[in-house]
């Protein structure tokens, strides 16, 4: 899940040192304070894409570590040190006999890999319930529930690529060879940007992944190429003020599995119109080659 710099031409991250202040429910007058700016565009955007490239992460399931982390996490398919991950109950219960059980608690105790020469060091800690929407009934999905579920990224050859983020929420995915559905409902995560900056996207999304080769998806190995639908609402906020964004996909997210660098699109464009009070924004998201985009911020007239 890594977050690349933006191309040539896209906005450069505004580089302050702030934390979140108090939360503002954008119902007073209008100000200029309300339009978004270049940099917070620039922001939103790399919070929007990467929670759209951790779509692909929570697209199957290891029954000894619960997620699977690929190629962005930290190479092909990440090992986890022995012992980092607990799970509870143990044995498990497994009514239906497939790969998920029926609810189990995986607690991760700062589980850690590095890469790179020792230039990227990942880290997951908090935990993540996994329960089988079917208990009853062999099936290809899981429902999960994130408390405090923390991703960590240091890296320290390309700093800004370094980042913070603590999920928090329900999300479940299910399907067959060929396709799955996301429904992520009150899905929280709190970004810190590598200038210290933190936002948070809160979002209610329901995505759609397409393989490319029908009958490839399997529950138990990381999504094949293909592509992603992503629509919904949700609220984005920072230094204090909130924003609501609806989130709509102009066109299908093309995903990569061989791409080492996220978002792992290289093509597809997504849609983010963003409110607050009477001013609305328009950023748009343009997916161009592996582990690179460009934003376009277009203020709207008030009404």
């Amino acid at each position: 899940m890594l977050r690349a710099p933006m191309k040539t031409g896209a906005v450069l991250l505004a580089a302050f040192a702030v934390t979140l202040g108090a939360c503002s429910d954008g119902s007073g007058p209008s100000t200029l304070s309300d339009v978004l700016t270049q940099s917070q565009a620039a922001e939103i955007s790399a919070d929007a894409a990467g929670d759209v490239d951790e779509l692909a992460d929570f697209s199957s399931f290891d029954p000894s570590t619960g997620m699977v982390v690929t190629a962005a996490g930290a190479g092909p398919r990440a090992s986890f040190a022995p012992g980092c991950v607990t799970i509870t109950p143990d044995p498990v219960v497994n009514s239906d006999g497939d790969a998920v059980p029926d609810s189990a608690r995986f607690d991760y105790s700062d589980c850690a890999f590095s890469r790179g020469n020792g230039t990227v060091t990942d880290s997951l800690s908090g935990t993540i319930d996994f329960l089988d929407p079917l208990p009853l009934t062999t099936s290809l999905g899981v429902r999960h529930i994130f408390t405090n579920f923390t991703r960590k990224r240091d890296n320290t050859a390309f700093p800004l690529r370094s980042f913070t983020a603590v999920h928090n929420g329900t999300r479940e995915w299910g399907g067959n060879a060929d396709t799955l559905g996301h429904t992520i409902t009150g899905f929280s995560t709190l970004w810190t940007h590598p200038s210290g900056r933190t936002t948070s996207h809160t979002k209610d999304w329901v995505a759609k992944f397409t393989a490319t080769t029908p009958g490839t998806i399997s529950l138990l190995t990381p999504i094949p190429a293909g592509s992603f639908v992503v629509n919904g609402t949700g609220t984005w906020m920072t230094l204090g003020r909130s924003w609501s964004v609806a989130t709509s996909t102009v066109s299908p997210l093309i995903y990569d599995p061989t791409c080492l660098v996220a978002p792992r699109f290289t093509a597809g464009e997504l849609s983010l119109v963003v409110t607050r009070n009477t001013n609305v924004t328009t950023v748009t998201i343009d997916f161009t080659g592996c582990g690179q985009y460009t934003v376009t911020r277009t203020p709207g007239a008030t009404p």
